[in-house]
């Protein structure tokens, strides 16, 4: 099933607007299901759950496709429609959909499978791939939803995020907080040269 799905959200995301979006793109949600493996395997997750994550992890963002604003209660409904054709249990659906929900900003995971994407979606702050992963979400925003603000402006807003936020799962606290707390060193020097 797995490789239907990542078929169909392929498909959905490189022939909807989804293409023209810098950041919420292909290549986000291909990060997004490869850090869920990461997570799932350093965390020890069944292989039940780890599918649960990994199908959620593909249309997590799928909802772009139709809408900007809530996309994920459309990344639900396209999840749902699509696993339904599938025969997926009920109960799978609602799991998957859960930890869709979960990552709309700010994020409330309100399961354990929930926490995991949540870290998944977000993982990228605790790298260097922040830095340019936010000059692409800049752009998106700027174009998409009109958000244009100054250099100064914008580093800030990132340094009021990277505070606010906080990793779910163990893991996230333990190992990749380490790594947010270093970009959010970098964030604090570059204001400072302002």
């Amino acid at each position: 099933m797995i490789s239907s799905v990542a078929t169909y959200c392929k498909d959905l995301l490189t022939t909807s607007k989804c293409s023209a979006l810098p950041f919420h793109n292909l290549q986000h949600t291909k990060e997004v299901v490869q850090n869920v493996k990461y997570l799932c395997a350093a965390m020890d997750i069944n292989k039940q759950n780890t599918e649960i994550l990994v199908v959620a992890a593909w249309f997590h963002d799928t909802g772009f496709s139709t809408t900007y604003k809530g996309h994920e209660d459309e990344s639900k409904l396209i999840a749902t429609h699509f696993l339904k054709k599938e025969k997926v249990s009920k109960d799978f659906i609602e799991k998957v959909n859960n930890c869709i929900d979960a990552t709309k900003m700010p994020q409330c995971p309100t399961t354990a499978l929930a926490e995991v994407l949540c870290d998944a979606d977000i993982f990228h702050i605790s790298n260097s791939h922040f830095f340019y992963r936010k000059l692409l979400l800049r752009r998106e925003w700027e174009v998409y939803c009109d958000n244009k603000v100054t250099d100064f402006e914008w580093h800030k807003l990132n340094l009021e995020f990277l505070k606010k936020h906080h990793f779910r799962t163990l893991y996230g606290e333990d190992i990749l907080e380490q790594g947010k707390q270093e970009n959010i060193h970098k964030v604090e020097q570059i204001l400072a040269s302002y």
